[in-house]
Formats: structure tokens, C-alpha cells, sequence
């Protein structure tokens, strides 16, 4: 992640965790000058304010409690994501195992600090899916999706998820790959074990109770993560919602 912030970004690499937590609490700070009219006072290690002139208050808003996600995948930043935010954005990159066994328990622990339970907060994501009417378009689509998954498991900071399973090994692998820009070979590492486990795979009248059985208790909130390009109608997608919403 360091090499995405500095050469992708231009981004000086500092503390991540420690400083997105005090953009966090000082947001909260000011829109709570703004609601109360208090003065405002924050004073943390990356962060300060204390100024705010009656020309950049907007004053009191009729709904107050804006929620606060933050997208995480290492335990500093689930367990800041429970004790500081509303909900977390899990990334994509996971399985239900790794959510069940690394990501809850880190929350539960901020949640636990803050004296906050589960019922105050909210897991969101967008799953990998690969959906296909047809099994000529399902294995394109695996393709795809097998291809992300490899870009994803190439960085170093997503290792936990490949560990959770036993698949640490591949990574070394694949982030020299990536260094060659060997995409393709990179693809050809990811098992149809791992997608199985990543991804959740069908039609679009079978995708819905697939991710409701994979992900029931572990997710409050889901998408669908489809790297291809997508053809549905709106009936297709009107059934999808009222999967859902069953």
C-alpha cells in the first residue's frame, strides 16, 4: 500500500491508521460545533482545529447523526472502524471465513471499547460475483474475476486473507509477477478453490439466495463486484432485488 500511496497517489506515506482515526474524530468535533454551537477544539498528533467563523458555520442540520464508514482490511483498521465509525466497508477481497475469524472479532474489540454493540454498527461490502446465464459466459466472467483477485492478493497487506486459508505461499509468487507485469500468469495462480471461496458464482435468479447463505449475520449491506462487462435486462435485475428483499 506504501508504493500506491507514494507513486500512484503522490501521497506521503504516514501513520494511515492513527491519522485516518483523527480525520474521524475530527469531523465529528466540528459537525458537532456546527450542531451545538460549541466552540470548536481539536488537538490530535496529524490534526488541529480551532477556528470557525460564523461564515463557514452552516449551523444545526435536522438530521444530525451522519454515519461514518471507513473501508479496512488489517485489524488496526477494523477494530478503529468499530471503537470511532457507524460501519466498515470490508473489502472485496475476503471470505467468509476470514470475515468470521479476523475481521468481527477486531470490531467487536472497538466496539467493546467504545460501549457500543453490534447493533449499532454495520458491515458493507461489494462481493465478487460471477454471473452468467449461459456456461460459456460464467467461464469469461471467472476469468475476470479470477484476474482481480490475483491483483488483489499480490499486496503484501491483504496476506491475511491468503493465511486465514493456508494460501500465504502464493503471494510471494504473485507480487513477482506482478513486478513483470505478468498478468496472465498471475490469473493461472488463482485455484478454482480460491474463487469458489472469494467469489460467489450463478444466475442472476440464483445469485441472490447464494450470497444471502454465504454472508447471513457476517454483512448487513452488499453489492455485486463484477470486473466484466455486464448484460442484464431490468427484469433480470428487478428479480435480484426482490431476492434481496425476501
Amino acid at each position: 500500500m506504501k508504493a500506491h500511496n507514494q507513486r500512484r497517489f503522490s501521497v506521503k506515506f504516514e501513520s494511515p491508521g492513527p491519522k485516518l482515526r483523527e480525520v474521524v474524530l475530527a469531523l465529528r468535533a466540528i459537525w458537532h460545533c456546527w450542531q451545538k454551537g460549541t466552540p470548536l477544539q481539536f488537538q490530535g498528533e496529524f490534526y488541529k482545529f480551532d477556528l470557525m467563523t460564523p461564515f463557514f458555520n452552516p449551523g444545526p442540520i435536522a438530521h444530525p447523526a451522519i454515519p461514518v464508514f471507513i473501508a479496512g482490511v488489517n485489524s488496526y483498521m477494523c477494530r478503529m472502524a468499530g471503537e470511532a465509525c457507524d460501519g466498515l466497508h470490508v473489502h472485496p477481497f475476503h471470505t467468509a471465513r476470514f470475515l468470521r475469524q479476523f475481521v468481527h472479532p477486531a470490531v467487536e474489540e472497538g466496539l467493546r471499547a467504545s460501549g457500543r454493540s453490534r447493533q449499532q454498527f454495520q458491515y458493507a461490502t461489494a462481493a465478487f460475483v460471477v454471473v452468467g446465464e449461459s456456461e460459456r459466459e460464467r467461464i469469461e466472467n471467472e476469468r475476470a474475476v479470477k484476474q482481480q483477485i490475483a491483483f488483489y492478493a499480490s499486496t503484501r497487506t491483504y496476506e491475511p486473507v491468503l493465511a486465514a486459508h493456508g494460501w500465504e505461499g502464493i503471494a510471494p509468487e504473485l507480487h513477482e509477477k506482478s513486478l513483470a507485469g505478468d498478468w496472465k500468469g498471475m490469473t493461472q495462480l488463482i485455484s478454482d478453490e480460491m474463487l469458489d471461496l472469494i467469489a460467489v458464482s450463478g444466475t442472476y435468479e440464483s445469485i441472490g439466495p447464494k450470497l444471502h447463505e454465504r454472508y447471513s449475520g457476517l454483512l448487513d449491506r452488499i453489492s455485486l463486484y463484477q470486473p466484466y462487462e455486464v448484460s442484464v435486462d431490468d427484469s433480470q435485475l428487478a428479480a435480484l432485488v426482490r431476492q434481496f428483499k425476501s
